[in-house]
């Protein structure tokens, strides 16, 4: 939907520039037709064309700039969502697996001999040479 939204406005602006240039050009004409005596312009001075042409190269790299640290932003927002999905689906099967082994473990095994268990002593050690 903001894509939706965003693009309908881009339309919207590039259509509106396209009417103020086309008026702006015309507006030269215009003038032209008046009578009015217009001084062509010299070889040594840029006229209107070169500051404008200046500024409009500087907004347009300047939209360049912020278009792409947008596009990185969003990028990396996706980024960021996945591996976060990615984790938790892991720690979800991590925490399915451990319960899932607490459910079915049994009593550990006693860590002496049984027989050694019901006497008290110490289990012996066969094959040993200490006398």
């Amino acid at each position: 939907m903001r894509d939706l939204i965003t693009t309908a406005v881009t339309r919207v602006a590039t259509a509106a520039l396209a009417v103020a240039a086309g008026l702006v050009s015309m507006s030269g004409a215009a003038f032209a037709g008046t009578g009015q005596v217009i001084a062509a312009p010299s070889a040594t001075s840029f006229g209107l064309l070169g500051p404008v042409g200046v500024v409009a190269v500087g907004v347009g790299v300047v939209g360049m700039i912020a278009g792409v640290a947008r596009r990185r932003r969003q990028e990396l927002a996706h980024s960021v969502a996945a591996r976060k999905s990615v984790a938790e689906r892991a720690t979800a099967a991590r925490a399915e697996r451990v319960a899932d082994s607490r459910g079915s473990a049994s009593v550990p095994a006693p860590s002496r001999a049984p027989s050694a268990e019901r006497t008290g002593q110490q289990p012996r050690v066969e094959g040993s040479r200490a006398a």
